[in-house]
């Protein structure tokens, strides 16, 4: 059965070799990560992360998403 947390945290790591990791830390004090992103996927996560909330993961497909908004919503609007 797939399990939703919630996101919390986040931090990047940027190796030298052109990949990218980001792991996601959850409310109820675990974590999980994204490794060996290439560029363009890890900028796209990492956006959602930065400026959407809340963000959920489900656990088991592993899907990071989040909350629904209206279309157009401005943020802090």
């Amino acid at each position: 059965m797939a399990v939703k947390k919630q996101v919390e945290k986040y931090a990047v790591l940027h190796y030298r070799n052109g990949t990218t990791r980001i792991n996601v830390y959850f409310t109820d004090g675990t974590w999980d990560s994204y490794k060996d992103l290439e560029p363009a996927r890890a900028m796209l996560i990492i956006d959602m992360l930065r400026n959407e909330k809340p963000v959920y993961w489900t656990e088991g497909p592993d899907i990071l998403w989040t909350g629904r908004e209206p279309i157009g919503e401005e943020e802090g609007a």
